[in-house]
């Protein structure tokens, strides 16, 4: 049997684990939901013991339906969602629920940093800029809300770490995950001593960082596999897709809609945005990974159609009645921040709006102008980071965003640009399959990945619609302008009203 690399890809709400052989080629797979948590509003948190049984269960099954042996596994790679944060107690009980990146509940204290005269200089030191995704602001929560256990925690983790000391007894986090902290120095790769400070956190309660492709070796008895077993540390599943789609050459940027959504540049060096727009996360030595994340990507698909087509379990009918209507949706536009937002506006407070709602609209216009409310987000992402890499002579679309003809043709009317989509649907977990060739001594460098990628399609712009929608995403973005303060006059009341 072939020699074969397993990629465990643990996201938000599920995992999957894939055995791929050395030709890129996946041999089994096997996958897992979890649930998330929300006991107060803005709190979303998971009980970590199930992610790891997700993880324990599927490694061993795609590798028995792989159909290898034990011995021809040459490594696992860890990839995992970003941002998490758990207090763990001397003797490893957890002492809170894992927060995720989409808990809001440090809004406050977000707003706070921002009033700092220092926090720009904190944002180009850390590359991320001010949002309660980041553990550092969760950590202020903490510092405001439970000081004595931010003092009192033995250690405080993500689920990354959790995951590779339940499977090697190592407490290690990957130089990736570290720079979605906003606790780590982008320049010296180490805990940012600053930032500590502010956080209220000690060093000794956080891991040490290590290379993405740092390795340990896997404890007996772990995942039906010989105990020695290589574990790479990988990285977060937001690189791993920009890797897993080959954009890691200057001026390739990646457009992902799924659940969430982003887009994302690689630059060699680490670079700070001077309106602090985007954030920037290593990926290795040459590469780091310039970009902006959205929150409301396919949730907001979902919630939409959820909402104008009760009881439909596909898109097919939404996306055949958006098509119906011509481009703009009849002067309609949708602000879609139903679950706050990322870059570039930074406003955990953000809320949906429907803007220029008539009676001449129906369910055909607000279904259109859902899609295009995605493309103005992305649009509205990939603008600052072509003023800091220039412009961009590749877009690459992936995620479930790219398997609608109507959203890849809206895209590409939207950006005035062509769209290519890569044949390869896996993105993390190829992404991860590459990175842990490369750590494993399979490959000499990430280039590997291009062995694996191919444009399957191509979308080009119609000039025409462009213009169409060049006017109303000026329009789209004095909305959001103007009513930016509202949101925060309407969470307080929100606030009040729980």
């Amino acid at each position: 049997m072939s020699k074969t690399i397993v990629a465990l890809d643990l996201g938000t709400t599920s995992c999957r684990a894939l055995v791929f052989d050395l030709e890129g080629r996946v041999l089994g797979t096997a996958s897992r939901a979890y649930p998330l948590q929300t006991p107060k509003p803005g709190w979303v948190e998971q009980d970590p013991r199930e992610l790891l049984a997700a993880a324990d269960a599927v490694v061993p099954e795609a590798v028995a339906r792989a159909g290898v042996a034990a011995a021809d596994v040459l490594g696992v790679v860890l990839c995992t969602y970003m941002h998490s944060l758990i207090a763990v107690g001397p003797t490893g009980q957890y002492l809170s629920g894992l927060i995720t990146w989409a808990d809001t509940r440090s809004a406050a204290q977000v707003d706070w940093v921002r009033g700092r005269s220092d926090w720009f200089d904190l944002y180009a030191r850390t590359g991320c800029p001010p949002h309660t995704m980041y553990p550092l602001y969760k950590f202020l929560w903490f510092k405001e809300n439970q000081p004595g256990l931010l003092v009192g925690a033995h250690r405080w983790a993500s689920i990354k770490e959790l995951l590779i000391h339940h499977w090697t007894g190592k407490w290690a986090l990957d130089y990736n995950l570290a720079t979605g902290t906003g606790l780590l120095n982008c320049e010296t790769l180490d805990w940012d001593m600053d930032a500590l400070e502010l956080a209220g956190v000690r060093r000794d309660q956080l891991s040490e960082v290590v290379p993405n492709m740092a390795t340990f070796p896997l404890l007996p008895g772990r995942l039906g596999l010989l105990a020695g077993t290589p574990v790479v540390a990988g990285a977060g599943d937001g690189v791993l897709s920009s890797l897993g789609c080959g954009a890691i050459e200057p001026n390739v940027v990646a457009a992902m809609v799924g659940t969430s959504g982003a887009v994302r540049a690689c630059v060699p060096k680490p670079v700070a945005d001077p309106k602090a727009r985007v954030f920037c996360y290593y990926l290795d030595k040459d590469r780091w990974i310039l970009g902006g994340s959205l929150n409301n990507g396919g949730i907001a698909m979902q919630w939409a159609r959820n909402l104008l087509y009760p009881g439909s379990s596909g898109y097919d009918e939404l996306m055949a009645e958006a098509a119906s209507v011509p481009p703009g949706s009849g002067s309609l536009l949708f602000l879609p921040y139903l679950a706050g937002e990322r870059s570039p506006g930074f406003n955990a407070r953000a809320r949906g709006v429907w803007f220029g709602l008539g009676l001449e609209h129906g369910r055909p216009h607000m279904a259109r102008s859902v899609v295009e409310a995605i493309a103005y987000r992305l649009y509205s992402v990939l603008g600052p980071i072509e003023e800091l890499t220039g412009t961009a002579r590749e877009i690459r679309a992936t995620g479930g965003f790219a398997r609608s003809d109507l959203s890849l043709q809206v895209c590409a009317d939207v950006f005035g640009r062509e769209v290519a989509v890569p044949d390869e649907k896996e993105g993390s977990a190829l992404g991860a399959f590459v990175l842990g060739a490369v750590a494993l001594g399979v490959a000499d460098d990430l280039s590997y990945v291009h062995r694996f990628i191919d444009m399957e399609q191509r979308v080009a712009p119609d000039m025409g619609r462009h213009a169409i929608y060049e006017e109303l995403f000026g329009l789209y973005r004095q909305v959001f302008d103007h009513v930016q303060k509202d949101f925060y006059t309407l969470a307080a009341i929100r606030e009040r009203s729980v």
